[in-house]
């Protein structure tokens, strides 16, 4: 079964620019409530993705230590008053056309151990493909009665994405 990204994709963009504070950013991922901006400069032009866990990287950590010794990592949402996205950002960003195959895309995610792609038409930014969006169709094949999927775990497990394939349930 083949499905195009367009039909799996996040539409309407949020973007945000490379200069403005990484603590704008922060409140504008929560205010949306989005895990990723696309990075654009002033002209509009694609720079990077900023994703939820750059934030997270950018937010001061203090460790300490609990009675045990073990060491307890805690975020703040304080950062530094100079950090900008454009210090945190990941760059360059993996894009696909809208017409492609979602396979594709999952495969991109896997192989690349990235948790977004950017979807292009004609060059222009259209819409994201993200972790979500993957899981939500996957609920949906799970849920549709006139499917059922066969799984190779080991095949699967080993990166061999031919092991998943949809094939109509018999009675």
């Amino acid at each position: 079964m083949k499905m195009s990204v367009e039909k799996a994709m996040t539409r309407g963009l949020i973007t945000i620019n490379w200069d403005k504070p990484i603590s704008h950013a922060s409140e504008l991922m929560k205010t949306a409530k989005v895990r990723h901006l696309p990075v654009i400069d002033d002209e509009g032009e694609l720079l990077g993705i900023l994703s939820d866990r750059d934030v997270a990287r950018a937010m001061k950590a203090t460790i300490s230590l609990d009675d045990a010794g073990q060491g307890i990592y805690s975020e703040s949402d304080e950062f530094d008053p100079d950090a900008k996205v454009r210090h945190y950002m990941s760059w360059p960003v993996k894009t696909a056309d809208k017409h492609c195959d979602l396979r594709m895309v999952a495969g991109i995610m896997v192989s690349e151990k990235i948790s977004a792609v950017l979807i292009t038409d004609n060059g222009d930014s259209v819409g994201i493909v993200t972790t979500e969006d993957l899981l939500k169709v996957l609920m949906g094949l799970l849920e549709h009665p006139e499917f059922r999927i066969g799984i190779d775990l080991e095949k699967l497990m080993s990166g061999n994405f031919s092991a998943l394939r949809m094939r109509p349930k018999t009675a």
